[in-house]
Parts: structure tokens; sequence; C-alpha cells
């Protein structure tokens, strides 16, 4: 006995099945992607069968010629061209009708005036042609076969009309207007394939009841034009094809009837209706045969032999198979560019459009001075969106973003809405009423989430002439990182200060490997002193940026010189900043070399430099620190490693090997801007460090806050216990060296001993004795 769960999988077992073999026969309904691929793809055969056509006829008529004209000229004059060639010159006129349309629809090089001359010349030559179908040369309307045949040729001058009208048609409402054109594209083809059927049945007809049964190949012929150039559902062709070889077999049995008709009352002449002959009815046949002269007989009678039917029918269903083949092949093309298509113009999470689009249509509307003037590009943040993943997980994230990005177009009804990346959005809209809509939307995002209440960041900007989109974007986006800290703001438009700032930001981008190449980035050096006598035990080099373009940098004193508040974050937002640090390490090193090589002893002190967390994931910090300390044979016990505290929390298990290794290679590890984070003690477990650097910002409220004190000393008396020695940045009084030497903190950082100086000022002030070295410097 069946149970449930089986019952019910065998039924959807067979309903997939049925639903398969629906598909196999064309029952599914196509994309219109895929069905406007199709009909593209059969327009581009419309064009090598109309050009295989034109050459047929183009031979035919020559050929005419030589076999009929030229010898009948002297009794036949002009006529004589048309009275042999009149369908051949209808065919080649409607060969090159189609085969212009074809090209010109399927080619977008040609303009539409272009397009539409073309067109009303090759299709309005087939219109005047038309009137040939009153002088043509008909059969008797006597008998069947003539009758016929002669339906046959004016279905011929009918179908070419309608042809020539749907071209010209189709052209002159596409040069107006934009229309459209499936249903004409379609009609078309159907009318060109249907005079190939009806010019390949009437030839084959015509020649099979004149004794030439081998003319059927043209029927073929055309069929497999009509099936395989151009290719329809399989359902279609099966439809087709079979009426076509049932009408004309059809026709050809009662060819052979009329025929046989025609032979006994040629040779007895006694009446035939009442007898019928056919191959199918070999008694009949055989009576009639030992009655008359045998040979007589089969010198006029054709019928269709067993063989020719096998043979007949053998190609039906050959070209049947090849037809859903083909049309299968066609469809599966069709399929794959579609999701290539889809991937190079939308997003796959949320389904707007991407970028790529985005650009090509921000182009094309910004050509109108109109629409540019009224409209903003917006780039939408999702503000914290880091935090909402951690809390919600990853898959939960991703309908978040889906559900932001369905709000946007929402709000912005039948406007260009773009995912750029991540959390980002951009949109492409009209000004008024963008700061209410912008408000509501908000709103809206918020309601995604009545526990986190997320929020979105905006930046706007109106583009300017010829600027391109990808430079609009990125001056919007900047806007919106003024406010990303900015809990009072929603939403800011790109200003003159902005765009100060952005093409600084533009210009450290594009400079910063010419300036790590030529030198523009160079160490400076603020000296480290020990706190209980004040001497120099050490340096940190610190990043300076001297542009020869004097117009950067906001120190007037030094035009040109670029802070690091003016050029780091830009290069840690773009994640360059390793070429930064990667020269500085370079630069040191050079420095170091010189003294050494020079026996400054004098003036040598050990250098601290930083690595960031960016700078473990963009470059190989061990193996780059090695390979220049051995380039310049550097003593290791010359360079101090700081690791900022933050770039060691999380789960990065690169960067802490990283820093184990380096650690393992004999290099002094310092842990940079201690306090800082979150979690600061964790580090202290996981790592040993030789030195800890007090962030500066303990020295905030020094004197005003007591609380302050407390907590460094008992940071001080915690690395002491832990076997760290410690360092305090940022002192810059007296009264806070005194403090920090009393509570035996070790190392002391700050503008009270210097600020960063160029190498050659720091041995200036070295030579000089303002800086004194210290005898003891490890």
């Amino acid at each position: 006995m069946l149970t449930a769960p089986i019952f019910y999988g065998r039924i959807i077992s067979m309903a997939n099945i049925i639903k398969r073999v629906l598909a196999f026969f064309g029952f599914n309904r196509n994309t219109k992607y895929v069905t406007n691929y199709i009909r593209v793809a059969n327009v581009k055969s419309g064009i090598f069968m109309a050009a295989v056509i034109f050459i047929l006829e183009a031979w035919l008529i020559l050929r005419q010629f030589d076999k009929y004209i030229i010898p009948e000229w002297g009794e036949r004059g002009f006529g004589g061209i048309l009275y042999y060639t009149s369908t051949f010159w209808l065919f080649l006129f409607v060969g090159v009708a189609v085969f212009i349309f074809c090209l010109t629809y399927t080619n977008k090089n040609f303009k539409k005036k272009t397009k539409l001359i073309a067109n009303a010349i090759a299709s309005g030559i087939v219109v005047v042609y038309f009137i040939e179908i009153f002088f043509e040369n008909y059969r008797p309307w006597t008998s069947v076969s003539n009758n016929l045949s002669n339906v046959l040729l004016l279905a011929l001058y009918i179908l070419s009309l309608l042809l020539a009208l749907t071209i010209l048609l189709l052209n002159i409402l596409g040069y107006f207007k934009t229309i459209k054109d499936a249903l004409f594209i379609n009609l078309i083809l159907i009318l060109f394939a249907a005079m190939c059927l009806a010019f390949g049945v009437k030839v084959s007809y015509s020649d099979y009841i004149s004794s030439n049964p081998k003319q059927i190949i043209c029927f073929l012929t055309m069929v497999i034009y009509g099936a395989c150039l151009l290719i329809w559902k399989p359902y279609i062709s099966i439809l087709v094809n079979v009426s076509l070889f049932v009408i004309f077999y059809q026709l050809v049995v009662h060819a052979n009837i009329d025929g046989t008709s025609s032979l006994f009352q040629k040779i007895t002449g006694q009446d035939p209706t009442t007898m019928i002959f056919t191959n199918s009815n070999p008694t009949k046949y055989n009576q009639f045969a030992e009655t008359f002269n045998l040979a007589q007989w089969n010198q006029y009678l054709v019928y269709f032999r067993d063989g020719d039917l096998v043979n007949y029918i053998t190609f039906f269903i050959s070209l049947t198979m090849v037809s859903i083949s083909l049309y299968h092949q066609r469809k599966n093309e069709a399929v794959k560019d579609e999701k290539l298509e889809y991937a190079a113009h939308f997003d796959p999470l949320t389904e707007l459009h991407n970028f790529s689009h985005f650009a090509g249509e921000v182009e094309i509307y910004n050509k109108d001075d109109e629409m540019r003037l009224s409209h903003y590009v917006v780039f939408i943040n999702i503000n914290n969106f880091k935090t909402y993943n951690y809390q919600r997980g990853f898959p939960a994230g991703n309908i978040f973003l889906k559900n932001v990005g369905a709000l946007i177009e929402k709000h912005f009804p039948g406007q260009l809405v773009c995912r750029q990346s991540d959390d980002h959005y951009i949109a492409y809209v009209e000004k008024e009423g963008i700061e209410e809509i912008i408000k509501a939307l908000n709103e809206d995002v918020k309601a995604l989430d009545s526990d986190i209440l997320p929020e979105i960041k905006v930046g706007y900007y109106e583009m300017m002439d010829r600027e391109s989109v990808g430079r609009a974007v990125d001056k919007a986006r900047y806007a919106c990182s003024t406010i990303k800290d900015d809990h009072a703001k929603l939403l800011v438009e790109y200003n003159k200060s902005m765009h100060e700032r952005y093409h600084l930001m533009q210009h450290v981008i594009n400079s910063v490997e010419i300036a790590a190449k030529e030198g523009w980035i160079r160490p400076y050096y603020q000296p480290v002193v020990w706190s209980n006598d004040g001497t120099l035990c050490g340096v940190e080099a610190l990043a300076r940026w001297q542009d020869p373009d004097k117009r950067w940098g906001k120190d007037k004193d030094h035009p040109g010189l670029l802070s690091p508040g003016e050029f780091v974050p830009t290069l840690e937002n773009t994640k360059l900043i390793h070429i930064v640090d990667a020269c500085i390490i370079e630069r040191v090193c050079q420095d170091l070399r010189h003294a050494l090589d020079n026996h400054e002893d004098a003036r040598l002190v050990p250098v601290s430099i930083n690595f960031s967390r960016l700078d473990f994931e963009l470059m190989d910090v061990v193996g780059f620190l090695e390979e220049v300390m051995e380039k310049y044979d550097i003593p290791k016990k010359y360079i101090h490693v700081e690791v900022t505290e933050s770039a060691l929390t999380g789960n990065n298990a690169k960067l802490k090997e990283s820093v184990k290794t380096l650690k393992d290679k004999g290099y002094a590890l310092w842990l940079d801007d201690f306090g800082s984070g979150y979690s600061s003690l964790n580090v202290l477990k996981d790592f040993e460090f030789e030195v800890i650097k007090i962030d500066m910002e303990f020295l905030r409220g020094f004197s005003q806050n007591p609380r302050t004190k407390i907590l460094l000393q008992s940071i001080i008396q915690m690395a002491e216990k832990l076997g760290m020695r410690t360092l305090t940045e940022g002192v810059e009084t007296e009264e806070q060296q005194h403090f920090l030497s009393d509570v035996h903190c070790e190392r002391l950082q700050g503008y009270f001993f210097g600020k960063p100086l160029p190498h050659e000022e720091l041995v200036k002030k070295i030579d000089s004795g303002e800086l004194k070295v210290s005898d003891h410097l490890w």
C-alpha cells in the first residue's frame, strides 16, 4: 500500500515529467529576452536566406535568357523577358527588400533616415512590380492542377505585396516614433516564409504533373528554409511541417488521379468519372494495365512509388527533429545570454540595476541640460550596517539590503536607482522635494528593525556639464562621509569647502605611488626620551608628504606640506596606506645605513616604525621588513616595530601569526595606542610586548580630572608586573613629565620634548646639544 508521502511524491514526479514534455514541445512561456533573442536570430537568418534567394533568382533569370528569351527574341521581344521570368523577378525584388530590411534592423549603425530610404526604395519596387499580377501568364482554368497553379501564383503576388507594405509601415512608424516592433517582425518573417513555401509547392507541383518528379526538391528546399533558418516553437514547426507535407502529398495523389483520368480518356475515348486509379489501388491499376499497352501507360502516368513515399516521410521526420533541435539550441544560447545580460546590468542580491548600467543611463541623461540641472546624483549609505550584520547575521543582512533597495525604488518611483556595492546605493533623482523624500525613506528604513533602528546617511550633488558619472558619485559619496558620525544630520549637499577637500583627496589617491617613488613622502622623526633624565633614547618615524605643488596643505609656513591627517585617512579608506608605510620603512633604513656607513654613532638611536591592520592585509609585512633590513644590512636592535592595538582585536589569524613571527625573528615589539580600543587587556594577555605605548588621550584633562593619574599609575604598574616597559605619548607640560617620571613610566614622547622633524633637522639638534643622546639606548 502506498503511503501518502510516496503517493504525493509520485504525483509531483509525474507533474515534472509532463512539465518537461510540454517544455520540450515549446508550450512553456519564454521570457521576453529569450523571445526577442530568437526573433532577432530569425531576422539574422533572413539575411542569409534573402541573399541566397537573390543569387538563385539572378542565376535563373540569366539561365532563362540563354534558354528561352534570346532564341525567341524575334517573336516576343521585350515581352519575352517577363513571359519566362516574371516570378523570378518577383522573388529577386522580394529577396532584395527582405535582405535590406534584415540588415538594417540588426545593424544599429544605420541611421533612422538611411534605414527608411533604403527600405522604402527596396519595398517600393516590390509594390510597383505587383502590377505584373494583371499581366501574368496564367494557365487555362480548365483543370484542378491548372487552377491550383494559378492560385499559388496569385498567392505569391499577394504575399509579396503584404510583405513589402509591412516593411514600409514598420520603418515609417519607427522613424517618427518608437514602437513595439515584435508583431511587425513576426509578420514579415511569416510572410517571407509563406512566399518561399508557396513557391516551392507551385514549382514542384507544376513540374510533378509535367512528369518531372525530381523537381520535388524545390518544395523540400523551401521547407528547409522555413523550418531550419526561421526557427519557431517546436509545436508550431510540427504543425506547419505536418500540414505542408500532408497537403503536398495529397496534391500529388490527386495529380495522379487527374493524370490517370486524362490518360484513360485520351486512350479509350470513354468517360473516366466512373473509374479511379491510384498507386494505392493495385487491383484497379493492374486491370487497367492489362487492358492497354503498359509501356504507353508508364510514359504518361506519374505516381508516388513506395520508396519515394518512405523517403518523403523520413525527410519530414528528420526535418522536424532538426527544427526542434535548433530551437532548443537557440533557446539555450538565449538563456545563457540572458543570464550574462542580467549580470551585466543588475545586482543579483537586490535586483536593482548595477552601477555599470546606472552610469550608462546617467551619461545619456546628462547630455540634456534641463535634465541635468533638475536632478541630483544621490549617494545613500546605511549607517552602522556592520553592526546589523553582527547582531542579525549575514543572511538577515542580505534580506535587509534587498528590502532597503525596494524602499528606495518605492520612494523614487520611475527614477534611476542602483546598488553600487555593500550597503551603498546611488540614485539619479529630481531635486524637487528631495529632503522630505529622504526623511520619509529614513523612517521606513528604521521601521525594518524596531530594535536596532537602522538609519541612512545621504550625500547629494548636482552634476557639472560633461562631468563623468564616477566623479559625480564620488563627490556625493564624499559629502555623505562628512556626516557619517553626525547624528544630527541626515543628508548634506556637496559644497565648496567639500570641493576643496575632495580635490585634495583625489590628488592623494592619484599621486601616492608617484609621491613614494619621487621622495615626496619622507619620515619625520619625533624624539622619545628617558623619563628620568630627558635624554634621547629613540625616535618615532612619522610620515609627511612634501608635495612640489604648493597649492596643497594647510600649513601656510610650509606650502605643499601635507600632515598625516590630510592623506592617511584617504589612503586607509582606499586601501593604499601600505604604499606610504613601505616607503617610510625604506627611507628609515636608508637614513640608518647612512649613519652606520659614516660611523655617526653619536647620532644613532633606535627608530620606531608603525604597522596598521591594513598593512598586514595588503602586503607581506614580515617578508617586506626582512627584505629591506637585509638590503641595507641594518641590525635589528635599531628597529622597533609598533602595532596598533586596534589591529590586534578581532579574529584575524593571519595578522596575529605575523606579529608572533616578528617577535620570533628578534624584533622589539611595541603596542601602540594602548587604551584606545575595547580589548586592551585581551591583547596584553595574548601577546608579549617589550613596550606599551599609552595613548595620548589619557593626558587629556590631566590637571582637571584626578582619575587620569590613577588610571595612568595603574597601567604602568600592571605593565611592570607583566614584564613590559611603558611609554606615554602626548606629553606637553612639565607637570605631566614630572608625574609620569614619579610613577616610573620609562619613556616619554610629545611636543614638550620636540615635534616631528626632518632627518637633517634632527641631526642638527643632536649636533648642537639641544637633544642629548643617552648613553644607554636599550
